[in-house]
C-alpha cells in the first residue's frame, strides 16, 4: 500500500497497515533464519558424509595393516623355527663332522700303503680346518664330504707312483684299493703287498708282464683291460692314475 494512502488512512487502518508490515518483516526473518539454518545443516550433513568416508577408509587401512602385520608374524615365526633348525643342525653337525675325520683317520691307517703324504697331509687339512671359526660348518662339512669321495673314487681306478721300497726306487701299481704291486725300473723285478702281514712279498715272475700293462692303462699309454693279476676278484679298471 502507497505511504501517502496509508498517511491519509483513519488510525484503525494505519495500525492494520502496521501490524501487516510487521508480520512481513517477521515473515522475512524467519526465511532468512530458516535459510541460515538449512544451509548449516547441509554443511554439517557434508561434514558428517565425510567424516564417515574417512572412517571407513581407516577401517580398510587398519585391516590391511592388521593382516600385514598377521603375515609379517608368522613370516617371523617361521624364520626362527628354521633359525632354531639350523643351530639343532650345528650342535650336531660338529660331533659328527669330529667322528668322520677320525674314521677317515683311521682308515687310511689302515688301507693300503699308497700315496701316504697326500692323504695324511689331506686329513691334517681338516684337523686344522675344524679348529678355524672362520670357516662355517657348511663348507667345513662339503669340504670333509670331499674328501671321502676322493677315498672312494681310489677304490675305482689304477694308479702309479714311484716310490722307494727297500732301497729301490720303484713303480708302484695300485688296483682299485684291493692289491698293491711294485715293479723295479729295469721291469726284471716285482713285489706286491702282503695285507695280511702288512709287508712286501716277492712277486711271482710270471704277473710281471701283467704289472707293466697295468702301468701303461694308469698312464693311458694302454687301453683299459683285464688284468690278470693276484687279486681276490678280478676287475676291469678304467685309466686314472695318481697324481
Amino acid at each position: 500500500m502507497p505511504a501517502a494512502l496509508a498517511q491519509t488512512a483513519p488510525a484503525p487502518v494505519q495500525r492494520a497497515i502496521a501490524g501487516v508490515q510487521q508480520s512481513q518483516q517477521r515473515a522475512v526473518q524467519s526465511q532468512q533464519r530458516v535459510n541460515a539454518l538449512d544451509e548449516q545443516t547441509r554443511g554439517m550433513l557434508e561434514r558428517y558424509r565425510a567424516a564417515v568416508w574417512q572412517a571407513q577408509q581407516l577401517k580398510v587401512y587398519v585391516e590391511q595393516i592388521g593382516t600385514l602385520t598377521d603375515a609379517q608374524q608368522a613370516d617371523r615365526e617361521t624364520l626362527q623355527r628354521q633359525i632354531d633348525e639350523m643351530e639343532r643342525v650345528d650342535r650336531e653337525l660338529l660331533p659328527l663332522m669330529l667322528k668322520m675325520i677320525d674314521s677317515l683317520t683311521r682308515f687310511v691307517a689302515l688301507d693300503l700303503p699308497f700315496l701316504s703324504d697326500e692323504r695324511n697331509a689331506r686329513i691334517a687339512e681338516l684337523k686344522h680346518m675344524m679348529a678355524d671359526a672362520e670357516i662355517g660348518n657348511a663348507e667345513k662339512f662339503k669340504r670333509i664330504l670331499d674328501a671321502y669321495r676322493i677315498e672312494v673314487d681310489y677304490g675305482h681306478t689304477l694308479g702309479i707312483e714311484r716310490v722307494e721300497i727297500e732301497g729301490r726306487v720303484m713303480d708302484q701299481l695300485r688296483v682299485g684299493r684291493t692289491a698293491l704291486f711294485a715293479l723295479g725300473l729295469d721291469g726284471k723285478s716285482g713285489l706286491r703287498w702282503d695285507a695280511a702281514n702288512q709287508k712286501w712279498q716277492a712277486l711271482p715272475h710270471r704277473y710281471q708282464s701283467e704289472v707293466q700293462r697295468g702301468l701303461r692303462i694308469a698312464r693311458e699309454t694302454a687301453t683299459a683291460d683285464l688284468l690278470r693279476l693276484p687279486v681276490p676278484v678280478a676287475t676291469r679298471f678304467s685309466s686314472g692314475a695318481d697324481q
